[in-house]
């Protein structure tokens, strides 16, 4: 079979399509210019290498010689990996959604030779059926169109761009203020599943921005409620089938209210969002249960997505041997024969049934089952008239056992990119994963991160890539990829105190300012104002599967004001909450990690600093013990040596000096500093009688 353009390519999704029959281009000036010179319409297909409704699109219509005819004939085609360029991805998907009320992916566009979109839609079969048009019947209907209609489809395209650029305020108001914020916690209330966790109804998220926003809320305010609803939500996920209990690690979502059925696809961002979350929980609450979850979601990660001890893989598919799943479910006699005489208490404790456990999309059952738990171990235990122990000593022994049987079939795609964006989120989730742990291996990858991330990711004028490849990076970084790693190293920074970490984070942030701030939109463009490639830049707020950049951006220049006292940092920060405060207060829910933020601006009451002449000094570590582990979302805690000089920029570090030689501790509260203090005992007497803190 002979390749198409996109064997040139160095995307696993792009590669994926080389094969086809359809004469893909890339997303290149080469593409428009031969649409202009042919008059033909852009038929614009964005997707990525483990997306499951991609691969079926692909198998019945991309591969398809007939289907293949029609779209090369009507369209000049170009193909997208929507990991590569989220640029591209996040304007058309505004368009889809704008159009249709909705998206996803496979995202289908088709647009005018000059990159202005008149259709869109996700998924289309090979052939029209279930009120659903077929990919051939609507190549023909745009060609009729095209050539008979032309005016109007010009019309339409130039109507969408000009709504697009039309700023849809949907309210004027230019603050929020506490009682915001206690909108945003009724809200997520009134849409919180008491029964199974989590938020509104199937298909249902993880979305670990709603939980950070609710562990916080718990913390300053004490409001049972919300803990109550992060617990329930994290319990019923680790029990479900949105885990994998075999090899651990999160799927994408459930397709069902319960977290039984999931979508099998596991991605970085996933592990990273909700490692930051479990190791949160566990360091409000001290319930070891979510240490253990933690605990687990790293082993996965380790051994599946780890690159060279320094960096992370994407993610996996959901598909393999062409069917979504089957890396992951079993059948009963199968499972019979795997344990033996096991196979009757595991039965009983992973709910497996002999026509299978679950029902597929036109409800019938598959005979296959998906390993979960129906209730927590304590429970499993008394049925079974065992002890909790050692039901949690047999179930590890039958994941041994089961996990080896597993490795054998054939693995779903692993996607090799490393995406600069996707890491900064993961160096997120284990640096606070390494301040409840301590473990020495996470630190080794912390910094061996930052090593990667300076040979390979940063240019030489500061600037960064947003993901690496075959040994070659690619694609200039967009916001994300600054937001997300500028999140991660300040994480790393306050999580290690190793300053080489801030320092990084500094430099991104003042950078990101320059490519990505508009004055005029009082916020962050997605796309460097100078890099644009589509009719608008975008501009994002909205969370989605991962927290928005402008989401992001306000937690860490909240958080660089903090440290350095620079009014810029602080400026910015209030001109783009004014911007959120415009559309956020009418859906405060839908914006929760800059809730997140906001919450811990409206809360901060205190800063301690310790400074220490070196880390062997004894009053030293007695700080550091006090303050190890414990979780502070209204303070900062920093520990600093004057010796280390090249944070010289952070101004209100300056003013902090060792006293007699002595580690010695700064309390400010509200505007107001207390003495210096050389005594650990005196300085915790204070603490704990004005810092009003969990």
């Amino acid at each position: 079979m002979s390749l198409n353009r996109l064997a040139k390519e160095k995307s696993p999704y792009l590669q994926q399509h080389a094969h086809n029959p359809v004469d893909w281009y890339p997303w290149c000036n080469e593409a428009f210019e031969i649409a202009k010179k042919l008059d033909k319409p852009i038929f614009l297909s964005i997707g990525y290498s483990t997306c499951h409704w991609c691969h079926v699109m692909e198998r019945e219509s991309f591969d398809d010689e007939k289907v293949a005819e029609v779209l090369n004939d009507v369209f000049v085609c170009i193909k997208v990996d929507r990991e590569e360029r989220p640029d591209i991805d996040a304007f058309y998907m505004k368009v889809c959604q704008m159009m249709t009320g909705s998206g996803g992916w496979p995202l289908t566009i088709i647009m005018t030779p000059d990159k202005k979109p008149f259709f869109a839609g996700t998924y289309f079969p090979k052939e029209s059926r279930y009120n659903r048009i077929g990919i051939v019947d609507l190549a023909l209907n745009v060609k009729n169109v095209w050539t008979n209609r032309r005016a109007d489809v010009e019309n339409s395209a130039n109507s969408l761009i000009e709504y697009l650029k039309q700023k849809n305020d949907e309210s004027k108001k230019d603050y929020l203020d506490e009682n915001y914020l206690e909108d945003a916690f009724q809200s997520l209330r009134f849409a919180f599943d008491k029964v199974y966790g989590g938020f509104g109804s199937a298909p249902k998220f993880p979305t670990p921005q709603n939980l950070l926003f609710l562990l916080d809320y718990f913390a300053l305010k004490n409001e049972q409620t919300a803990l109550q609803m992060v617990e329930k939500t994290l319990v019923k996920m680790r029990l479900g089938g949105i885990f994998d209990h075999i090899g651990f690690g999160f799927h994408r979502y459930s397709t069902d209210i319960k977290w039984l059925v999931p979508h099998f696809e596991k991605m970085l961002y996933d592990q990273a969002m909700l490692l930051y979350t479990y190791s949160k929980a566990y360091q409000i609450t001290k319930n070891q249960f979510y240490l253990n979850v933690a605990n687990e979601i790293v082993e996965y990660v380790l051994r599946e997505l780890l690159f060279e001890n320094k960096a992370f893989y994407s993610s996996e598919d959901a598909d393999s041997e062409g069917e979504e799943g089957k890396f992951y479910l079993f059948e009963y006699k199968e499972l019979q024969k795997i344990l033996g005489d096991e196979f009757e208490p595991f039965s009983k404790v992973f709910n497996v049934q002999s026509s299978g456990n679950f029902e597929d999309f036109f409800g019938e059952n598959v005979n296959k089952n998906i390993l979960h738990l129906s209730k927590p171990i304590s429970e499993l235990a008394d049925e079974l008239s065992i002890s909790p122990k050692n039901l949690e000593n047999k179930i590890d022994l039958w994941r041994k056992v089961i996990f080896d049987y597993r490795e054998k079939r054939e693995k779903p795609f692993k996607d090799k990119k490393i995406m600069t964006d996707w890491n900064g989120l993961m160096i997120a989730g284990l640096s606070v994963y390494y301040t409840v742990t301590k473990r020495k291996d996470i630190l080794e990858i912390l910094v061996n991160y930052l090593s990667f991330f300076k040979d390979n990711l940063l240019k030489e004028d500061g600037s960064i890539f947003h993901l690496y490849i075959d040994n070659q990076a690619k694609v200039d970084g967009f916001l994300d990829d600054y937001a997300f790693s500028i999140f991660g190293f300040i994480e790393a920074f306050e999580s290690t105190m190793k300053s080489e970490f801030l320092e990084m984070a500094n430099s991104l942030l003042d950078l990101s300012i320059v490519k990505f701030w508009s004055d005029d939109e009082k916020a962050f463009y997605f796309t460097s104002n100078d890099k644009c490639e589509t009719a608008i830049n975008t501009l994002d707020f909205f969370d989605g599967a991962v927290p928005s950049g402008n989401s992001v951006m306000f937690f860490v220049l909240n958080k660089f004001y903090l440290y350095s006292g620079i009014t810029d940092y602080f400026e910015k920060a209030e001109r783009l909450e004014k911007t959120f405060a415009k559309f956020a207060d009418s859906n405060p829910s839908a914006y929760n990690f800059f809730n997140f933020g906001l919450q811990r601006k409206f809360s901060h009451n205190f800063e301690v600093v310790v400074v220490y002449p070196d880390e062997n000094d004894e009053e030293f570590k007695k700080y550091k013990e006090f303050f190890e582990g414990k979780y502070f979302p209204n303070g900062l805690i920093i520990f600093f040596n004057p010796n280390y000089n090249k944070l010289s920029n952070f101004l209100f570090w300056n003013d902090y000096k060792l006293v007699q030689d002595k580690a010695t501790a700064y309390l400010c509260s509200n505007f107001s500093c207390s003495p210096p203090f050389t005594n650990f005992e005196l300085f915790v007497k204070e603490f704990e009688r004005n810092i009003n803190a969990k």
